[in-house]
């Protein structure tokens, strides 16, 4: 997977400023030197490159007060946009920011790019500048979500973390909790403490329970995405236990491997999303887990 990192050589630096200037400015006329600001070196500076070295997207973010952290300067290579390149930038950006004590993020948008930001909780202010009379940009801003991983459509994963605590009270037993929904994962976490048998691990019926938990929400979100309140069930499963869980219980679904065909739920008629779940004490897999989900409509 290809990784968000810092520049960190000559080289390095060249190839970034080189992809900002060409995307951002050389298609204006502007010259090289425009893609540069007053605030380069005290700002953070993220990019992807592929395993040629070429590099694939760039983003900054850089401090207007205390309070207030900006993201600038956001660019991915036209050959390569549809991959959430643009989202991973962002996704790192967010975190460094909320981790250092930012309560909101602000950002001027161009035309075509209002709908990105708006999917990952930013909202419009104000209609801003219009840059080399031709771009209109969009004054937009984020606050810090009440847990800073809900970085895609935050307004959701609040909606299901509320959804398990009240209507499925295992969750709240065994203390899972959404720690992430982005373009291309959701991510669940539970305590250790709450779930540990007399072996000193992780309870089997826990760990099941975690992956049916975090399956179903990665179905929640899909169905919210497409538009449908159709009902889940889980209606069949498999698990593999690989090791045993001592410590550091997290689900993880990788959005682009579940599947099914949900047209049916137009028409009315129930529809069934497969989705693998993995299981992890902290970075190492302990278990995997393929739930069916099947969607009924709401008559």
């Amino acid at each position: 997977m290809l990784q968000v990192t810092t520049p960190q050589s000559s080289q390095d630096w060249q190839d970034y400023y080189q992809l900002r200037w060409q995307v951002l400015r050389a298609p204006w006329q502007q010259p090289r030197g425009s893609e540069q600001d007053e605030f380069e070196q005290e700002a953070e500076h993220r990019f992807i490159k592929n395993e040629q070295g070429q590099v694939l997207g760039v983003a900054r973010l850089h401090w207007n007060t205390g309070e207030q952290a900006q993201v600038r300067y956001m660019a991915v290579n036209k050959d390569h946009r549809g991959h959430h390149l643009g989202s991973r930038l962002l996704h790192e950006l967010e975190k460094l920011a909320w981790q250092q004590g930012a309560k909101e993020l602000l950002l001027f948008a161009r035309d075509r790019a209002v709908d990105f930001y708006k999917r990952h909780g930013y909202v419009v202010v104000e209609k801003a500048h219009l840059m080399y009379g031709d771009i209109q940009h969009w004054k937009m801003v984020k606050v810090c979500p009440s847990c800073p991983g809900w970085f895609r459509r935050p307004e959701w994963t609040k909606v299901l973390q509320n959804t398990w605590r009240e209507d499925i009270p295992i969750s709240d037993a065994m203390g899972i909790k959404v720690e992430s929904y982005t373009d291309w994962q959701f991510t669940t976490s539970a305590e250790f403490s709450a779930n540990q048998n007399l072996h000193g691990t992780m309870f089997a019926g826990s760990i099941y329970s975690l992956a049916t938990l975090t399956g179903w929400g990665a179905t929640y979100l899909h169905l919210k995405e497409i538009g449908s309140d159709a009902a889940i069930v889980l209606s069949d499963a498999s698990i593999k236990y690989l090791k045993p869980l001592k410590q550091d219980p997290i689900g993880n679904v990788d959005l682009h491997k579940c599947s099914g065909d949900l047209s049916s739920l137009e028409l009315g008629e129930k529809a069934v999303y497969t989705v693998p779940v993995q299981i992890f004490d902290g970075e190492q897999l302990v278990a995997e887990f393929v739930g069916e989900y099947t969607l009924l409509p709401k008559k």
